[in-house]
C-alpha cells in the first residue's frame, strides 16, 4: 500500500482515480463525486498558492480557511462541526 501513495504523490491522477472508485463503491453520484474531486483540486491550487506567497502551514492555514468557509457558508469549519450530527 506504501508504494501504491508513493505512485500517487508522482501521479495524482493515481490518487483521482482511487477516490472515485472509492465514492462509487460508496454509492454517491457521478455529479456529487465530480463536485467533490473538483474542490479537493481547487484546494490544492489555493494552498499551493499560499505557499508560494510564504503562508506557513498550520495556524495561518487554519486562519485563512475559517475566514474563507465564514465568508462563504456563515461559519467557520470548528462552528459547522458543532452543528453537524454525532454517528448514528
Amino acid at each position: 500500500m506504501g508504494y501504491e501513495r508513493v505512485k500517487e504523490i508522482e501521479n495524482p491522477e493515481l490518487a483521482n482515480a482511487r477516490a472515485r472508485e472509492l465514492y462509487q463503491a460508496k454509492g454517491y453520484p457521478q455529479a456529487w463525486i465530480e463536485k467533490r474531486l473538483r474542490s479537493i483540486s481547487v484546494r490544492g491550487e489555493l494552498t499551493d498558492e499560499w505557499k508560494a506567497r510564504g503562508v506557513a502551514e498550520g495556524k495561518e492555514y487554519s486562519i485563512l480557511t475559517a475566514e474563507i468557509a465564514r465568508a462563504t457558508f456563515g461559519v467557520t469549519p470548528s462552528e459547522h462541526s458543532q452543528l453537524k450530527p454525532g454517528p448514528s
